[in-house]
């Protein structure tokens, strides 16, 4: 119990310096106060701090040498993408976050078409009875326009195909994506666009991987997202660039 509380603490910790260091309050080549400062001020122990600087250090927002402290690093080179949901909430550059939004929807189309196409290859009885089940229940919540109910049944469309898959790289590859699709969808429901092409697509995916008809099922991804990713970047260029770089939402802050 002891340790769980303290691990809390740590992520406590550690999504505080996060948050320094990706709103810019720490930049790139900043070192960090010393230990017994930054305990201080943060209101923690110095074993707690350490704990959450390895974390820091294993996400390469930071750089751990030996008499030279802790120096914070430029995470724009070295962070991956685990770091970009804090960076939208906390990033000082709304211009910066909306481009980083534009380019994370070009890079999903890209793992969902790889994941499908494995999918047309390798599903098998159990993977297609799930895709008609999930599909079944996102028509259902489509027809009432219920989009809690179409944000947690689309991740669960999502998995279904990856899992399809049957491909650990391809699992590991989508996995980040995956998870920031369950937050935006949670955290910004109105980037949900209800399109009248929905029901087409997921009925038009299922049929081309239960035929093993490949061209087909990337037809259906790449018309699909390409036309709804147009309105969702047309609704960020509005909210982020041509506005008055406020954000969408008011925890995106």
């Amino acid at each position: 119990m002891m340790r769980k509380k303290k691990t809390r603490i740590a992520d406590d910790v550690f999504n505080d310096l996060q948050s320094s260091i990706l709103s810019g309050s720490y930049k790139a080549g900043d070192r960090l106060p010393p230990e017994r400062e930054l305990s201080q001020t943060l209101g923690t122990n110095r074993n707690t701090l350490r704990e959450a600087i390895r974390k820091l250090e294993q996400f390469n927002l930071v750089t751990v040498r030996q008499g030279q402290g802790v120096t914070v690093a430029d995470f724009r080179r070295s962070a991956t993408i685990h770091v970009l949901e804090p960076f939208l909430i906390h990033g000082e550059d709304p211009i910066e976050k909306a481009r980083a939004l534009m380019d994370l929807l070009a890079a999903r189309i890209v793992v969902l078409e790889y994941a499908t196409r494995l999918a047309v290859q390798r599903a098998d009885a159990t993977d297609l009875a799930r895709l008609r089940d999930v599909r079944q229940l996102l028509l259902s919540a489509f027809r009432t326009q219920d989009r809690e109910a179409l944000a947690i049944g689309y991740q669960q469309w999502l998995t279904a195909v990856v899992d399809a898959a049957h491909s650990l790289p391809t699992r590991w590859i989508a996995n980040p994506f995956l998870e920031l699709n369950r937050t935006f969808m949670e955290r910004f429901p109105s980037l949900w666009v209800l399109d009248e092409s929905f029901p087409e697509y997921l009925e038009a995916t299922e049929q081309a991987v239960r035929t093993g008809n490949t061209d087909a099922a990337l037809e259906a991804n790449r018309s699909y997202y390409e036309r709804i990713d147009a309105v969702v970047i047309s609704m960020l260029e509005q909210l982020f660039v041509a506005g008055d770089g406020s954000n969408p939402d008011p925890e995106m802050e």
